[in-house]
């Protein structure tokens, strides 16, 4: 009589794990170049560390304080929550560098300008004066 006979073990791939991101989208310009540095030689009383975040399109630049159990995704959430809501103050280190708001700002100048000349056009032009 034999003995059984072994089986083998499929060897399984081993994948690297997920990495989190370092390089995000700046909400000022829409690009892909924002990117998060932590310095953590730099702590204040509380014992927080400085982020530093910088877009390297249209210049977007601010310094946070932040827990030193932040990483760049963290940093990244906390800079984005507050530059929507309008509570963060913040540089833009390029000269004319044109962000989308400003290109914003810029298109409403514009149409507003353009409603009020129609507006003011449409009084004279159907009617008949006496």
């Amino acid at each position: 009589m034999g003995r059984r006979r072994k089986r083998y073990k499929k060897i399984q791939l081993l994948r690297p794990p997920r990495r989190l991101p370092t390089i995000f989208e700046c909400p000022n310009c829409g690009a892909r170049m924002l990117s998060v540095e932590l310095d953590k030689k730099q702590k204040n009383d509380k014992g927080e560390i400085l982020a530093k975040v910088k877009c390297g399109h249209c210049g977007l630049y601010t310094e946070m304080w932040v827990p030193q159990i932040f990483q760049a995704v963290d940093v990244y959430s906390k800079f984005l929550d507050a530059y929507l809501e309008g509570t963060i103050e913040y540089k833009i280190l390029k000269e004319g560098a044109s962000t989308s708001s400003q290109v914003l700002e810029e298109l409403m100048a514009a149409s507003k300008t353009t409603i009020e000349g129609e507006e003011e056009g449409e009084g004279t032009e159907g009617g008949k004066t006496s």
